[in-house]
């Protein structure tokens, strides 16, 4: 069971994409609340980003370096998010 994935093709000429298992965001919502349920859906797909960077640069995808970021990349954008809604 997973919650994102990310395609990496081995040409680049082939489209990579990312899928994201969005079924259970009403049961994450009741057992974590709404805030905890949405950073949940934004860092699975902050994650997969990161593996898709990777991909780019032609690096190994590295699953602890890509969590380690797509968490650092919610966390930046939940203490901006005032400044972008104000914009």
């Amino acid at each position: 069971m997973v919650t994102a994935t990310f395609f990496a093709p081995y040409e680049k000429d082939v489209e990579p994409y990312i899928r994201i298992a969005t079924g259970d965001y009403k049961d994450l919502i009741r057992e974590r609340g709404k805030i905890d349920a949405l950073y949940a859906m934004l860092e699975s797909i902050a994650r997969e980003i990161c593996h898709y960077q990777q991909w780019l640069e032609d690096k190994e995808l590295e699953e602890e370096e890509a969590e380690e970021k797509g968490s650092q990349l919610v966390d930046e954008y939940a203490e901006n998010i005032d400044s972008i809604l104000e914009f």
